[in-house]
């Protein structure tokens, strides 16, 4: 019944797929014998060159390349999968427009129940081919090793993943993935190469290369979060390149073509990477691991630039944040580390931490502490929503600070000195896909750019009479942090209500109606509304927040959040989410959002 009800449901999944697409309708590992279309077969039928009569259950006249999972499922293996052609392997995701999740979130599994590896990509030919994973989920055999080279993966191709997750495997070289990267004669100059992008790679295992292991550096990782994994060998790292590239086929500093950038590592046993001639690392937060980067590039054609090493191990007992072999020639520019690192550039310096608080937290994943109850702490703990894919480690704006540019993180750019004097400069977005600013100047080090909106949009919440609201506005306070009410006379001077101030130097101001009921807020974001009276309506207003960094804007030290509270009678009360033009998030809120379109950061 079961397999029969994901056949069912596959057939749905045809109809959001594209006509020419493969559309995988078994999770099981089935053989020539059934004429499913299993995984392994929909990866055959590639294999052989998409004939025309398809291949047992799978294509058929004018397939495409492009094999469809459906979100969720897990698909299992009992033995690896040989890739010898050019394909996309993706999930689709059924889900309505308007209520899809990021992407990532839905994704499918393939899962390898035997010991082994999961894909082998190799076609055994000179060039390479281009294989694409798109929103799958690879989990590892779960045993002491899958294999001995790529735990998940062995690639001799070009592989790119977007919005992957790679976990649990396990290998001597390569624990995610292996990377061969070597020149199969003299006539070729093509390699194969690693690129990923918006992925996790987390909970792997190597002797060499927990994360990835490649021959010499033939890999690309943008917009990333690497965590957990664990490289044992002590001369090794996570992301290990073996081999350093040829110097005389390498671009001059600055034009790397291997690089890491908007990218997070941390709660990663041993070195996350060791830096090779070709390689570019830029604006990463490197935090929480057992150690830090090492650095081997003679030719000077390598760098670290605009990161945050930190805390390599938390909590801090050793400075094992940098490693640099006899005669490495790495520029070091505009990072935010601790001594073993060292000043780096004499044009771009870096900038030397010796503090011990690094984490406003209890551990290094989690709650953020407010304020007033962590004053000195850098960052706040890594931190991933319900809705998204991806978490980060958050960059805190201190109440010490009396400008944004007091702070060691945030708009700590550097400008060009002279021509002669090359500059890498912060990538043009962060980790999240937010816009860094373009004057160079204002870019923040480390993955994340710190993101100041003038307002923020609307709340609001339907009650039936006799209830309370309980409304969370953290979410529109972007990258900053309210302020404690200490601070409040300071910022604004008394409250004009008469009334202590509330964290936040909280303001109502009524719009269209006369209060209609009493309002607290707590340092965390979290508000309490109570009605006055049994009032059958809305109660329209707004409330103005100072925040970490709208204090700094001294003309406007706030932003604005509209609030909707809606009041019924029980046996009035509407479903907001049928309700086209009423309810607390209703047509005000569209209006609202509207208005936001265009809106910039201030942080100068």
């Amino acid at each position: 019944m079961l397999k029969r009800s994901i056949g069912i449901s596959m057939l749905c999944l045809a109809g959001h797929a594209y006509s020419a697409d493969i559309v995988v309708t078994t999770t099981e590992d089935v053989g020539a014998e059934s004429q499913e279309c299993s995984l392994r077969k929909a990866i055959e039928y590639v294999n052989k060159g998409l004939p025309e009569a398809g291949y047992s259950g799978c294509g058929g006249k004018e397939s495409s390349s492009t094999i469809v999972l459906k979100k969720q499922l897990i698909y299992k293996l009992n033995s690896h999968i040989n890739i010898t052609a050019a394909l996309s392997l993706k999930t689709i995701d059924d889900t309505a427009e308007g209520e899809k999740p990021e992407a990532g979130i839905n994704n499918a599994i393939v899962q390898m129940t035997a010991k082994d590896n999961i894909f082998r990509i190799d076609d055994k030919k000179d060039g390479v081919i281009s294989v694409n994973l798109i929103e799958v989920n690879l989990l590892g055999c779960n045993q002491s090793v899958c294999a001995e080279k790529g735990g998940l993966i062995y690639n001799n191709e070009f592989l790119f993943l977007d919005h992957v997750k790679l976990s649990g495997g396990v290998a001597t070289q390569g624990g995610a993935i292996y990377n061969m990267a070597t020149l199969p004669n003299k006539e070729t100059t093509v390699r194969s190469l690693v690129e990923m992008r918006f992925s996790l790679i987390e909970k792997n295992k190597a002797a060499q290369g927990a994360i990835l292991y490649s021959q010499v550096p033939q890999f690309r990782i943008y917009n990333s979060v690497l965590r957990e994994n664990e490289t044992t060998l002590a001369n090794s790292a996570n992301v290990y390149s073996a081999n350093t590239l040829d110097p005389a086929t390498i671009s001059a500093f600055p034009s790397m073509s291997f690089r890491i950038a908007n990218s997070t590592f941390y709660k990663n046993k041993g070195f996350i990477v060791n830096v090779r001639d070709g390689m570019g690392l830029n604006n990463l937060t490197v935090v929480g691991n057992s150690a830090g980067i090492q650095f081997n590039a003679p030719a000077e054609k390598a760098y670290l630039a605009n990161s945050i090493v930190l805390g390599n191990p938390y909590p801090v007992s050793q400075d094992n944040n940098c490693s640099f072999t006899a005669g490495d020639k790495s520029f070091n520019q505009n990072n935010l580390v601790t001594s073993s690192c060292t000043t780096g550039d004499i044009n771009y310096p870096n900038d030397i931490w010796n503090g011990t608080q690094l984490i406003a937290g209890e551990s290094i994943d989690g709650k953020c502490k407010s304020l007033s109850a962590d004053k000195n702490s850098l960052l706040c703990p890594y931190f991933q929503s319900e809705n998204t894919f991806l978490g980060y480690f958050r960059p805190r704006i201190l109440m010490s600070y009396q400008y944004l540019s007091d702070s060691l993180i945030i708009n700590k750019g550097r400008e060009q000195r002279e021509e002669e004097k090359k500059l890498i400069g912060c990538e043009f977005a962060d980790q999240r896909s937010q816009s860094r600013d373009l004057d160079n100047s204002f870019c923040d080090r480390g993955a994340i750019e710190i993101i100041v909106p003038p307002t923020a949009g609307l709340v609001g919440k339907d009650l039936l009479i006799g209830e309370i609201a309980e409304i969370s506005v953290v979410e529109k306070l972007s990258d900053s942090d309210l302020v404690p009410k200490e601070e409040c006379n300071a910022i604004l001077g008394e409250n004009p209500t008469g009334e202590a101030w509330q964290p936040g130097c909280m303001q109502v101001v009524q719009l269209q109606t006369p209060s209609k009921g009493k309002l607290t807020i707590d340092e965390e974001g979290n508000l309490v509304y109570k009605p006055q009276g049994a009032w059958h309506g809305a109660d329209l207003f707004k409330i103005r927040l100072v925040t970490s960094s709208t204090r700094l804007n001294k003309n406007r030290p706030y932003l604005e959040v509209n609030v909707n509270v809606v009041q019924s009678p029980k046996n009035e009360m509407e479903s907001s989410s049928v309700k086209a033009s009423g309810g607390a998030t209703g047509l005000f809120g569209l209006l609202t959002l509207l208005g936001l379109i265009g809106l910039r950061r201030y942080k100068k």
